[in-house]
């Protein structure tokens, strides 16, 4: 008889500590490409579905997120990152079946254990036999030489497939990234001197083979990581009905109305939205349909109806066009940064 699978928390503003492995422990990264491809997905995680992603690491048969989700979508999300990725890699490989091993595993986690989980994925890589480890204990019997430090550190800071470099302040930002809460956690100095001091940190933990685990002891329910306040109310949730769960995150989407993105939009152009709406090639419609997906979580059956009746295909393809276009176009660039502005007011 199987046990029952530990219900789903979901609230806006969660965290989470995402974990999937390949199906039998086998690959879901067979190259270079396929990392790519998977964090090209990834990357376009928050502007589809609004979540805000912490950190990640990328190993060669499981991944890790930490996550945040102020919509209380962490399963819509997900399901569409791990589909979207499997087809794509099933076509590549000429393979059926599943790729992933069952459901993926989320953590919920205090925003106070952020960063203790950040620093878990980030040392992810070092964690391993080559470099001293074993799977996930820490190696305390093996004398920690100058250059087995030297060779966990450089694991670390070479390691392609993590977000490890964006904290570290050696890779240039990037929009999808959120690394502001987790380097405030280091004080009231500048970016740089925060990036620094979670460098540092990172290297010493890495060196002396601390790979910040003592967090699976205190671990509740299987998915619970934090006080026992917080492990007490969530637990409530844990055991209530799972519709109160699905209002919450009904009433998580309306806080952006297709008015205000429309109001914005007219705004922007100076023309009225009866007009905009049938002009060709201006830009107008096609940003107001992103932001309806993107912002407001309109379905493309919505957003076509709230457009003159377009069908759900068109809403789609006008979408899928509208970031390319907007890449090459500076005007639409200066555009829609006027409209978010706006938007981000409300």
């Amino acid at each position: 008889m199987r046990m029952a699978r530990p219900t789903r928390i979901d609230f806006p503003g969660a965290w989470y500590h995402v974990v999937n492995r390949g199906i039998e422990r086998q690959l879901i990264f067979r190259s270079g490409g396929c990392y790519e491809r998977f964090l090209e997905l990834v990357s376009t995680l928050p502007a589809r579905f609004g979540v805000k992603l912490h950190g990640y690491v990328l190993m060669p048969n499981h991944y890790h997120l930490q996550v945040e989700t102020p919509e209380a979508n962490l399963s819509q999300a997900i399901h569409w990152l791990n589909v979207g990725y499997s087809v794509w890699f099933n076509r590549k490989y000429s393979r059926v079946g599943p790729l992933f091993q069952g459901r993926f595993k989320a953590i919920l986690h205090e925003p106070d254990e952020a960063l203790v989980i950040n620093r878990y994925i980030h040392l992810n890589p070092v964690r391993v036999k080559a470099a001293g480890g074993h799977q996930g204990r820490a190696d305390s019997e093996r004398e920690i030489t100058k250059e087995l430090a030297r060779q966990r550190v450089e694991i670390l800071e070479q390691f392609p497939w993590s977000s490890y470099g964006y904290f570290a302040g050696t890779k240039a930002p990037v929009e999808w990234l959120s690394t502001h809460s987790i380097l405030e956690c280091f004080g009231q100095g500048s970016q740089r001197k925060r990036q620094e001091t979670f460098r540092r940190q990172l290297r010493e933990a890495a060196a002396a083979g601390d790979w910040e685990t003592d967090w699976k002891r205190r671990l509740k329910y299987m998915v619970l990581l934090g006080r026992t306040e917080f492990v007490a109310q969530m637990r409530k949730l844990l055991q209530g009905d799972q519709d109160q769960q699905t209002g919450l995150r009904r009433a998580s989407k309306n806080g952006l109305a297709w008015t205000h993105i429309v109001r914005a939009v007219t705004k922007a152009w100076d023309r009225p939205w009866e007009e905009l709406l049938h002009a060709r090639g201006c830009g107008a419609r096609e940003t107001a349909l992103f932001l309806g997906r993107t912002r407001a979580r309109l379905t493309l059956k919505e957003l076509g109806s709230l457009s003159g009746g377009l069908h759900h295909n068109a809403v789609s393809i006008a979408i899928r066009r509208f970031s390319p276009r907007l890449q090459k176009d500076r005007a639409l660039q200066r555009k829609l940064a006027v409209i978010e502005k706006a938007l981000n007011r409300i």
